[in-house]
């Protein structure tokens, strides 16, 4: 196994370490939660660039490094909304709602793609796709530790707005531009 793929694995086996230090109470345990977050979502950044540079991507780095985004992103976004305390402009129901729509896009646009890989062709993730997730990798540790200041609150949710639009926005974006994914081929009539 190489180093990308180590990377990635590193990234779903940081989410139950964040969830715990979410929910389990001690000091600065937000802050905690908030860091290895942050160090897992980079882990992203770092495993693309290795697996390009050293000519190590494979198939299995393909299938786990979405999974891995998805997961670890939708997971605290779940956390974050369920708890409400760091979603000042988006408490109940209003922050379920839009953490909804959120996961419910990385949902349809995981399914896009295994439609569109089960036909052959490779959809790269565009720039609308990837400002969402800088957003979103942004404004998730900024709630987690809202506590700490009411600016910081602030910031993390005018991000997460900004985030939801880039979702909104990606989402649709990448569903037009592909929309050919969607044609029948007359042999599977």
């Amino acid at each position: 196994m190489n180093l990308p793929t180590k990377l990635t694995i590193s990234r779903i086996l940081a989410i139950p370490l964040v969830v715990a230090l979410f929910y389990v109470v001690f000091p600065f345990h937000y802050l905690a939660a908030a860091l290895l977050f942050v160090a897992a979502a980079l882990t992203d950044m770092i495993d693309g660039r290795i697996a390009r540079k050293r000519d190590q991507v494979t198939d299995l780095g393909k299938l786990l490094d979405p999974i891995a985004d998805k997961v670890l992103a939708c997971t605290l976004l779940i956390m974050e909304a369920a708890n409400g305390n760091a979603m000042m402009f988006f408490n109940p129901p209003v922050g379920v709602i839009l953490t909804a729509i959120i996961v419910g896009r990385e949902v349809l646009i995981g399914a896009f793609r295994t439609i569109a890989a089960h036909k052959g062709v490779v959809l790269a993730a565009d720039k609308f796709g990837k400002i969402k997730t800088a957003l979103l990798n942004t404004a998730i540790p900024l709630m987690m530790i809202s506590e700490f200041h009411l600016a910081v609150k602030i910031v993390g949710n005018v991000v997460f707005a900004l985030a939801f639009l880039f979702t909104v926005i990606s989402g649709v974006n990448y569903i037009v531009k592909n929309r050919s994914v969607f044609s029948e081929d007359k042999q599977d009539a």
